[in-house]
């Protein structure tokens, strides 16, 4: 029988048509990744892959073969979440970004957690999306400005981003030292004040001020305090401007290709209590669920 690691590790590189994003999506090195390949063909006795300057690309007998430990892949998935499902806990591993976490999610476990009686909730927070492997969560929500792969998805909200801050701020472009807070993004995917103006067709205030608070949440806190004027992704702080204690501080919304996802792993059979959270967050969302 042919080692299961070498077959996980052929089967993610594969399908994603490179042994560098392979190890991305299983937490290993490139050079992990072909030698596990490279164990797996000296099982077989034939190359299943032909590897170029370019990249790497399935041989014949690689793309059969390829096809077939899919299935077999996901057969084994299923029929073990399947046992899970029937005999474990009603546990679910859920993935977020920290300012989904704190600006949509949190608002709603306690109503999940009393209409669906027993669940058990892992909540895996992280800024750090390009690197969450698929066998780390069973749902996944998150703001992309690329399309994901590898899952299945459901748009909740599509990107639209208005400065706000305390009710009674001045205008944006009243104020004369205007502080505006923002988030550190090493990845570069949530957009920022640069992007805004640019997008309005302004300049900062002279005088203007940068506080980078670290976090999200950190931002709208100290927007809702009169501290500064933060960005406000309006799916993310709907409840704060319903309240008023949000207000916009300009009139010029931006909006993007860039969306927020619910994603499932599409290569796994989704348990029962998976699809149960799953309709049930699509559900919550309410109006804005794009299909």
């Amino acid at each position: 029988m042919p080692p299961l690691n070498a077959l996980v590790v052929f089967d993610s590189a594969a399908r994603l048509g490179s042994f560098s994003r392979a190890g991305l999506e299983l937490g290993l090195t490139q050079s992990a990744v072909s030698r596990q390949i490279g164990k797996l063909e000296a099982f077989i006795g034939s190359k299943l892959f032909n590897r170029l300057p370019a990249g790497v690309h399935l041989t014949t007998m690689g793309e059969s073969y390829a096809s077939d430990v899919s299935r077999l892949l996901g057969d084994l998935t299923a029929v073990t979440d399947g046992l899970r499902a029937w005999t474990g806990p009603r546990q679910i591993t859920i993935a977020c970004s920290r300012g989904i976490a704190d600006q949509w999610l949190l608002s709603r476990v306690g109503m999940l957690k009393a209409e669906i009686p027993g669940i058990e909730i892992r909540l895996r927070v992280t800024d750090d999306v390009a690197h969450l492997r698929l066998d780390e969560f069973d749902l996944a929500l998150f703001y992309r400005k690329e399309r994901p792969i590898g899952v299945n998805l459901t748009v909740l909200a599509r990107e639209e981003v208005v400065p706000v801050s305390a009710p009674g701020t001045p205008n944006i472009m009243e104020q004369e030292r205007p502080v505006f807070l923002s988030i550190e993004d090493t990845m570069r995917e949530w957009q920022g004040w640069p992007e805004w103006w640019q997008d309005a067709r302004l300049s900062p205030p002279p005088g203007a001020l940068e506080w980078r608070l670290g976090d999200y949440g950190l931002c709208v806190s100290a927007a809702i305090q009169g501290i500064g004027i933060t960005l406000g992704w309006t799916w993310l702080i709907k409840e704060q401007l319903a309240a008023g204690t949000l207000v916009p501080v300009h009139d010029h919304m931006m909006r993007s290709d860039a969306y927020f996802y619910l994603m499932r792993p599409a290569d796994r059979h989704q348990r029962k209590i998976v699809r149960e959270v799953s309709d049930w967050l699509i559900t919550s969302n309410g109006a804005d669920v794009i299909t």
